[in-house]
């Protein structure tokens, strides 16, 4: 089989991660499983909440020159993924990159809409009420910037949600839900290095252990004054049932980011994300590598990965023995291809180790959803790419 690699944009934080079929081969614990409408559909977020109830939520490209690329959302119901109806807004971009539900009768998903050929962004959130999915209007994002956008989600019950993302102004943001409305809830702004400039700062991923214990990360980018080199650090913010603050990471001193958080109890939670070199900056200290970070009730430290890793990208936990994660190793060329190889990744309360991971008909397959269960189950979603279009991959993990 030839293998190819075809570009294609993901939701945020998330990396084109190919699983090399050989290699993923010798142990059937993830299955791939059939998506709905696999047709050019990328599905960019999975949530499980029960062993009978998960939702997969990404884009299609609509029919016609004014659909543009619609929502779709996808429902598990212990046996088969189910197509749940959507809407879509004429001459309009949407995409769903983060999903969440409290009840078979309420979730939420959110991600951005643009108008077709624009580049500005605006944020999008739309509900599930058992019968369908409805759009929801969201505050109109701070002004000074082209792009917002919603990258991720909780979901509490009927009368409270949040979901955090990045304004227009580009610095980090967060939404909460009533039950009647979304409202912008404050966030601290992260300052950044003597000698540097503030860029941007985003908040990629959430996760909560109740609705007074919840913790969002992401990136803060700045740009350094003398040779306008952009560096990249680590993002935590904690909420605390009252007020969000900013809670120091381990590796503030580096050019790294944050992709993904799962939080476990008060006295444990994880984030990942990877570290890099900046082409522009000849200062830079850290080649290509994973970062894990843990929090143990106190402060985030840094827990050895597997070597050979150049970033972890998403992260669930069924437990806290049992964790799921996707990353990536070091590119190897195939074909005369460039192709970063996939990883996953599982903690087992002692170590992280690689383990064999899912993967598509097509080697081609990038994952940029993972959700586990305390029974150990485990879901992984993403696409699968072709010379000419997307196909839907979803793939299931049973203890």
């Amino acid at each position: 089989m030839r293998h190819r690699l075809i570009p294609v944009a993901l939701a945020a934080g998330a990396s084109l991660a190919l699983f090399a079929g050989t290699a993923m081969a010798a142990t059937p614990t993830w299955t791939v499983v059939p998506s709905v409408n696999p047709s050019a559909t990328t599905l960019n977020a999975v949530s499980a909440r029960t062993p009978t109830d998960a939702w997969a939520v990404g884009q299609f490209p609509g029919a016609g020159d004014d659909a543009g690329a619609q929502i779709f959302a996808e429902r598990w119901n212990g046996t088969q993924w189910q197509q749940t109806p959507t809407t879509n807004i004429v001459r309009q971009n949407e995409r769903l990159l983060g999903v969440s539900a409290s009840g078979p009768n309420d979730a939420w998903a959110v991600g951005n809409t643009n108008a077709l050929n624009a580049a500005s962004h605006d944020t999008l959130a739309a509900h599930w009420d058992g019968t369908a999915w409805s759009i929801v209007p969201t505050p109109v994002a701070a002004s000074g910037g082209r792009l917002a956008s919603l990258y991720d989600v909780a979901d509490f019950g009927p009368a409270n949600a949040w979901a955090v993302g990045q304004g227009k102004d580009a610095r980090p943001l967060a939404e909460h839900w009533d039950g009647t409305a979304w409202s912008v809830v404050p966030v601290p702004v992260p300052t950044v290095p003597s000698g540097t400039g503030f860029a941007n700062a985003v908040l990629s991923k959430i996760s909560a252990v109740s609705p007074t214990d919840i913790w969002a990360v992401g990136t803060t980018t700045a740009i350094q004054n003398v040779n306008k080199a952009v560096t990249r650090f680590t993002l935590a913010m904690h909420y605390n049932g009252t007020a969000w603050s900013i809670v120091k990471t381990a590796n503030t001193a580096e050019p790294t980011g944050l992709n993904g958080v799962t939080a476990i109890s008060a006295n444990n939670a994880w984030a990942v994300g990877n570290g890099f070199n900046n082409v522009h900056d000849v200062t830079a200290s850290v080649a290509n590598q994973a970062v894990i970070e843990h929090w143990n009730g106190t402060a985030w430290s840094i827990v050895a990965s597997p070597a050979g890793l150049i970033s972890v990208d998403r992260i669930s936990a069924a437990s806290a023995t049992d964790i799921w994660a996707s990353g990536q190793a070091p590119q190897q060329t195939i074909g005369g291809v460039p192709v970063p190889v996939a990883r996953t990744l599982h903690w087992n309360g002692t170590a992280w180790s690689v383990m064999p991971g899912p993967t598509g008909s097509d080697p081609n397959t990038a994952v940029s959803g993972l959700s586990a269960l305390p029974s150990g189950e485990a879901w992984a979603a993403g696409a699968t790419f072709s010379a000419t279009a997307a196909a839907a991959f979803i793939a299931h993990h049973t203890p």
